[in-house]
Formats: structure tokens, sequence, C-alpha cells
């Protein structure tokens, strides 16, 4: 579906009312442990319903972004509503997504301290997932701002590992303590042993391992075979609103 017809610079207009209008919001996909099925973490995910086209893609909304210099607006309000709606105490993980070219824009760090110092967002259950879609323009700028937050008792993640840029090594340079192996990975019936080996050599290093995408059972009990920590995807749970991912968390207690 497109969005609007016309520049990008129409879009950006959109986009930008859309943001101060808080027609985008977070909606966050629940982690479970592989092992016993609790869950141990969600992810909060952009989500944009536009008053004339309804539910925006993802893809269509944040590549766009990237490409006019709204992603930093885009990251804050996620940011905000993870800080507004995160319940003090809670012991589950949040993730947040940051693309590897904001690694370069100190304003980052600042809007992390920011959501620290409320009191309401604890760095001990947050995880920053880097997204590895653009190669990042300035290596040890980023791997400081990334240090600044692994010292605060943030996680460091790698999403999509197995695609573009990702290798233990770059893992390494980047702080993290997980990886997220790629949907294309969990869902291959071929690649099955390379899986396998991936998780081998994270928990040698010390990595949690989670996969996403899982969408069928087969694909979960593969994921265990393997040895990997977490799982989410539509089997498990597609995203929610804060409200609605917080019935069903209380009712999947129920059930356990």
């Amino acid at each position: 579906m497109t969005l609007v017809d016309g520049t990008l610079e129409d879009f950006a207009r959109d986009f930008e009312i859309a943001l101060a209008q808080r027609q985008v919001t977070a909606a966050y996909q629940p982690q479970i442990d592989v092992a016993d099925g609790s869950v141990v973490g969600v992810e909060a995910l952009a989500r944009w319903t536009h008053p004339n086209h309804g539910s925006v893609a993802p893809d269509v909304f944040v590549d766009i972004a990237q490409k006019t210099g709204l992603l930093p607006l885009l990251t804050a309000r996620i940011i905000s509503d993870v800080t507004a709606e995160y319940i003090p105490g809670c012991t589950i993980d949040v993730a947040v997504n940051v693309s590897a070219t904001q690694l370069d824009d100190p304003s980052l760090l600042d809007m992390f301290e920011g959501a620290f110092a409320t009191g309401r967002c604890d760095p001990a259950t947050l995880t920053v997932e880097v997204t590895e879609s653009h190669s990042i323009p300035r290596p040890e700028r980023a791997a400081g701002l990334l240090e600044s937050l692994a010292a605060a008792g943030v996680t460091i993640s790698v999403d999509d590992f197995g695609t573009g840029h990702s290798s233990f090594a770059r893992v390494e340079a980047l702080h993290a303590r997980e990886l997220k192996l790629d949907k294309s990975l969990v869902q291959a019936d071929d690649r099955t042993r390379e899986v396998a080996q991936i998780i081998s050599e994270a928990h040698r290093r010390g990595i949690r391992v989670v996969g996403e995408g899982v969408e069928t059972r087969h694909q979960l009990d593969r994921l265990a075979e393997a040895g990997c920590d977490r799982a989410q995807g539509y089997l498990i749970s597609k995203p929610q609103r804060a409200k609605a991912l917080f019935s069903w968390y209380q009712e999947r207690r129920r059930r356990s």
C-alpha cells in the first residue's frame, strides 16, 4: 500500500503530524523462554494507524523515515511510550529497536538516559536491538555509545543475525550480549545445522540467542533441539497494545 501520492517531503510532513498526534504508538510482541515457555520479554514495535489510510506497514514508514531524517523522532516516540507504559518492578525485558545509522547520534544516549531518569524505565530490563540494515557510519563512536548503555545495565542485541553485516566479531565489537536469528534462518528447514552451529558458538561466547519469526510448532521444536534461549513470533503472539498484552500475559500465567 502506498501512503501518500507525492514526494518524500509529502511523506515527511504527514509523518511528523502523525508523530505529534500520536497516530504512531508502540505494540509489544512477547518473547518466551524456549525451555519452559514462560514469558521473559517483549519487543516494542512501531505501529502507525493513519486516519485516512488505516494501518501502514512498518517496512514502508520506517524505511522512508530513515530517508527523510525522521527516524530519531520515531525512536523518541517509542521510547516515550515504553517509559509511560512500563510497570515499575516488572521482571520481563523490554526491547527497543535502533537503526545502526542512529548510533552515530549522541542524542540517542540522551533519549535513553532521560527515560532512566524518570525511574519508570529500568536499564536492567531494557534491551536495545541494533538493526543492521545499513552499515554503521562511525563504528568507534557507535561502540562507545553502546558501551555506555551496557555499563548502565542495558542488554545490547544484534537483530537479524545471519543476514547483512552480521558476524560474531561484529556482535562483540558492539558490546552485544544477545543476537536474534533472522526469520529466514528460523523458518528454513534446510538451515537447521547452520542454526545449531550459530547457537553453539554464541553460547561459547556467553551470548544469548533469540529466534524470531517463529510461526509453527515445528520451528519452535527445532529451536529447542538446538538449544536456543528465547523465541518470538506469531505462534506465540502477534504484537499487541500494552493493555491487550497485559490481559494476554495474565491469562497465560493462569494457564501455566
